[in-house]
């Protein structure tokens, strides 16, 4: 009982954790402390935008993430979100490997709330998956067309033209 009932509570009690494509919209839609951290890669990024958030007067923050630099990543990160400790965040990824990691790791640097998207997104029930069937059409993710380039060094905000 205790190899069942322990890890079930240390899963529910931890400030991070897995949250799926159409509950964050729900998130970032109803807390206004919210806010989408999109972490993938710029090349990625150029191919497919991060979701439109306008519709919720919000941006997408995009802020690539690699694990040799963690640092460096956490010190842009925190530089873009000036309230960490009232801030919640949905860490968005291609899948969901590394938003898990960015979760916990912003948990353990003072962020109130995190949660990493199931599936991130391009995975099974990811936002890509979900979007035509269960999200309203301004906040789906298209092709990209107007990016603001980084590099390595900076994070931006980015979106879509519609």
């Amino acid at each position: 009982m205790y190899l069942v009932v322990y890890p079930a509570v240390i899963f529910y009690l931890r400030k991070y954790k897995p949250i799926s494509a159409v509950n964050a919209f729900r998130k970032l839609k109803t807390e206004p402390d919210s806010q989408l951290l999109d972490i993938r890669d710029d090349k990625t990024l150029a191919l497919l935008a991060s979701p439109n958030l306008k519709f919720l007067g919000k941006s997408s923050v995009q802020v690539p993430f690699s694990e040799s630099d963690e640092e460096g990543f956490l010190k842009r990160v925190k530089g873009i979100f000036s309230d960490p400790e009232n801030t919640v965040v949905c860490v968005l990824d291609n899948f969901d490997g590394n938003s898990s990691k960015v979760a916990e790791l912003l948990i353990e640097n003072g962020f109130k709330e995190t949660y990493y998207i199931r599936g991130g997104v391009r995975g099974k029930n990811g936002w890509l998956a979900i979007q035509e069937e269960l999200l309203p059409p301004p906040v789906h993710m298209s092709t990209a067309k107007n990016v603001k380039s980084s590099n390595n060094n900076e994070a931006s905000v980015v979106g879509t033209e519609n």
